[in-house]
């Protein structure tokens, strides 16, 4: 059972896997490693508590364990428990020297001194021969924002470096998949129908999603926790990328030698795969802020026609860099100065068609102007949003005890910052005259 529930999790059926670990669980209530794969799923369903709860009953099984540790210390993360995490991410590291990964963690947690403290860069580079090219390429991340305003041109050949090895480092990275994928979808998206017109429980769901979509680094996850203040009637399920996965695995499916592709969706297929992630929110309604999800605008209202989307944006130069200067582990788009820009065009191209076609289910919320006038802008989005407004909510903005898995675990903690509209002119060169 336990092979089974692992492939329904593969295939993102993720409520189906919880069921069948739940079940193993209730018969051996002590098993570190149900305890373990439970804290997982829960963490894949953005239920960060229950996941906290497990997690830490198994590292009380297995106290050792380097996956248990890590996942735990994500978590807690994740949770803004930010002292609890660096202590298990420095246990790592003194346990094994070598752990690229936990240096990583430490580092996003924007520790003072963390190149003095933690980072003996000769020693790193002398093993260098001896790390995966995906250590490699978070260890040459870490020099590039070590010594980041101090020498740009260093900076910038430790941040090439670094997406350059990640972009390399995926053993089942199909490139030409990846690359075409924009492109179908580009001539499909008006064209993807559900073959099976028939009504199902889930198109007659009266529930009223809202979908965060744009680029990455354009304010979405502080836009996600402001709306999540209300959590008696939303549940955020974060990053799904359910539709993504869907849609993908059928350009995969269907892609031929001649790179040509059908895109249709089996409605049972859609509904089923829905299901096992958007019912765990029961009787409320759900965000997703799967960036990326503006590719399905169509699909999307196909199942939930009383949808909105929150388009968040930001100067389109600033965001290729913010984006280039990010590591975005899981984008392979995002390690590429070129790919980042063919992405954004296409981006532009889609947003700016649906916006014409579906005018009142897409509000727009510039970056800067949100951080500028931010109760203005707020009142905007829940208005759009059927949301009730309190005209105090950013006063009792509870920002300590926010969760999020983004890499803006950290922002949305501190106080909303006004728009930087010079933090990357130094850096222009990189993308002049590409646009």
């Amino acid at each position: 059972m336990i092979e089974e529930g692992l492939n329904k999790l593969k295939n993102r059926e993720v409520l189906t896997a919880l069921n069948i670990f739940k079940k193993l669980h209730k018969l051996n209530p002590n098993d570190g490693d149900l305890l373990f794969f439970l804290g997982n799923i829960y963490y894949e369903l953005n239920d960060l508590k229950k996941s906290l709860f497990y997690l830490e009953r198994s590292l009380e099984k297995y106290p050792d364990s380097e996956a248990i540790i890590n996942n735990y210390a994500i978590t807690l993360q994740s949770l803004g428990k930010i002292d609890k995490a660096k202590k298990l991410f420095l246990r790592l590291i003194q346990s094994n020297p070598n752990n690229i990964k936990a240096y990583y963690r430490l580092f996003r947690m924007n520790l003072k001194n963390f190149e003095e403290k933690y980072l003996d860069k000769n020693k790193l580079i002398e093993k260098e021969e001896n790390l995966t090219l995906g250590d490699k390429s978070l260890i040459n991340f870490i020099y590039s924002k070590c010594i980041k305003k101090k020498n740009i041109s260093n900076e910038i050949k430790f941040l090439n470096l670094a997406h350059e090895y990640q972009f390399n480092s995926r053993l089942k990275y199909n490139s030409r998949l990846v690359e075409y994928h924009t492109k179908i979808l580009m001539n499909n998206f008006n064209n993807i129908k559900l073959i099976d017109k028939k009504e199902t429980s889930l198109t007659n769901v009266k529930k009223k999603p809202i979908f965060i979509i744009g680029l990455p680094r354009s304010g979405s996850t502080l836009i996600e926790s402001l709306i999540m203040q209300n959590k008696k009637e939303f549940y955020s399920y974060g990053e799904s990328s359910i539709f993504d996965t869907i849609i993908f695995n059928q350009i995969k499916k269907n892609l031929d030698k001649n790179n040509n592709t059908k895109i249709s969706i089996n409605n049972e297929t859609l509904v089923k795969s829905l299901e096992n992630i958007y019912s765990y929110s029961k009787n409320k309604n759900f965000i997703d802020k799967s960036l990326e999800n503006f590719f399905y605008i169509e699909l999307i209202l196909q199942v939930y026609p009383e949808a909105k989307f929150v388009h968040t944006f930001r100067n389109k130069f600033d965001a290729a860099l913010a984006i280039y200067h990010s590591m975005l582990i899981y984008l392979p788009w995002t390690h590429s100065i070129n790919h980042i820009i063919k992405y954004i065009l296409n981006y532009e191209k889609i947003i700016s068609y649906f916006k014409k076609k579906y005018p009142e289910k897409i509000l727009d919320v510039s970056l800067e102007k949100f951080t500028t006038k931010p109760n203005e802008q707020l009142k905007k989005i829940f208005d759009f949003c059927n949301i009730d407004w309190n005209e105090n909510i950013l006063k009792s903005y509870d920002n300590k005890n926010l969760s999020s898995k983004t890499s803006s675990f950290l922002q949305i903690r501190d106080k909303i910052k006004k728009y930087e509209s010079d933090k990357y002119k130094p850096y222009y060169y990189l993308i002049e005259n590409k646009f």
